[in-house]
């Protein structure tokens, strides 16, 4: 048995920037006896992972919240396994599957079998391959860096992509054989179920970079869908999960690769989707969110705390509730002072901003304390009123030269507060704007 790799040779592979990748380590192709597979380069990048509109249907609560995810280059396989590969390779392995064609992806293998797979593919190689994550699952799916947005694997029309429920007469197809998606991956939307490497957890709000799923578990993830399910059940964010030892006839595996030596995007002690804003002794935390027009926002909105260091304020018993009810005046002296103190060309986040953040998982709407009203306060035609009466009375004041209003009276509060906005606000730093 010899295995032999074209445009690669272990522990030649040197650390380069992103863009000067050559051609040769774009697409790594093996043989083993024979049988041929490729691995197709992912450059590493930022994506918001789940339910996310694109979908074109209502998430269901296993692919919420959304969040952001950043991740290191990796390689995934172009193909699932094939049973002509698996038994290259397994050569003790007797193929159940009734099916029983080389050029098909091999199916009735639980988790613990594809890693007894994966390791005697090791031993041949001499390469560290394994399953991919979740997250490396879900980011080839949607098309890396490249990702036109598409509902399944490659495009929105599900028959052109997959082998599914419609068009695969319940059993699987030669692998390659659908149309691949941006970066050139066959069947990541049907054909078989591919196994992943993850436990399966609920996801969590905030950014993680190179997420690994749970610590500990009873399921394992399984993603991309099969020739048994329908296109609602299809699409790249869904989520399924089955105990390890469990082996189906609509399941299978695709390999992953990270070479060694390779170029890091994210550091785990301080992530490069994350930006600190340091003012005096705060350290605000700032998320990237992704897009057209990429930038970083405030895990939460600016908070009584915030408000007070920055403005040199004694702290009181609400610093950690969000400010409103501030004049646009006063915001701009505080953003002001945020730039002056931290360097940076801070702003303040848009509604359109703050919702993609929150649709995200970035942040969250603030728990708001609710000053409680005054009965005329609540009561608009009582206030017109007053205000009338109050008006009418000064008007016939003003003719023998008397003011007759006071500090107290609530139409001259309302007259002072009512520049006032009780919204909170975020602060951002958008991607390209340079240091103050």
């Amino acid at each position: 048995m010899g295995a032999w790799i074209v445009g690669h040779v272990p522990g030649t592979v040197c650390a380069k920037p992103k863009n000067s990748i050559p051609d040769s380590l774009q697409v790594l192709h093996f043989q083993i006896d024979g049988v041929g597979f490729d691995m197709q380069r992912v450059e590493g990048g930022v994506f918001v992972m789940g339910g996310t509109k694109e979908q074109h249907r209502e998430a269901i609560s296993s692919d919420l919240p959304t969040h952001a995810v950043a991740l290191d280059a990796y390689y995934m396989a172009s193909t699932e396994v094939t049973q002509a590969l698996w038994q290259a390779v397994m050569t003790d392995w007797f193929v159940s599957d009734e099916w029983n064609t080389p050029n098909h992806p091999i199916t009735d293998v639980n988790w613990h079998d594809c890693q007894v797979f994966i390791e005697r593919l090791d031993s041949i190689t001499g390469m560290p391959f394994r399953l991919p994550t979740e997250a490396e699952w879900e980011f080839a799916a949607r098309g890396g860096n490249k990702s036109k947005g598409y509902r399944f694997a490659g495009g929105d029309v599900v028959d052109s992509v997959s082998w599914g429920l419609n068009n695969a007469g319940f059993r699987t197809h030669s692998v390659g054989s659908r149309q691949p998606n941006e970066l050139g991956l066959y069947d990541m939307t049907g054909n078989v179920s591919e196994w992943c490497s993850d436990w399966y957890g609920r996801y969590h709000l905030g950014t993680e970079p190179n997420p690994k799923g749970a610590a500990e578990g009873e399921w394992k993830v399984v993603r991309g869908g099969s020739f048994d399910n329908c296109k609602d059940n299809s699409h790249v964010s869904r989520r399924e999960w089955y105990a390890p030892t469990e082996a189906m006839n609509y399941c299978g595996l695709r390999l992953a690769l990270t070479l060694p030596d390779e170029p890091t995007l994210v550091k785990e002690e301080e992530p490069a989707i994350v930006k600190r804003l340091k003012i005096k002794n705060l350290r605000i935390k700032l998320c990237y969110v992704g897009g057209d027009t990429p930038y970083y926002i405030s895990e939460e909105a600016v908070s009584q705390r915030w408000w007070q260091k920055v403005n040199g304020l004694p702290l009181d018993e609400i610093s950690s509730q969000a400010v409103v009810d501030k004049t646009e005046g006063e915001w701009n002296e505080f953003l002001e002072a945020c730039r002056r103190q931290s360097g940076e060309a801070v702003a303040f986040a848009t509604e359109k901003e703050v919702h993609e953040a929150i649709v995200a998982g970035i942040t969250h709407q603030p728990k708001l304390k609710i000053k409680k009203q005054k009965r005329w306060e609540k009561d608009t035609r009582s206030i017109q009123r007053h205000r009338r009466m109050a008006n009418k009375a000064q008007k016939w004041a003003d003719l023998i030269g008397v003011n007759i209003r006071t500090a107290d009276d609530p139409t001259l509060q309302l007259y002072k507060n009512e520049d006032k906005k009780p919204e909170p606000r975020w602060l951002v730093v958008r991607k390209g704007k340079t240091e103050r």
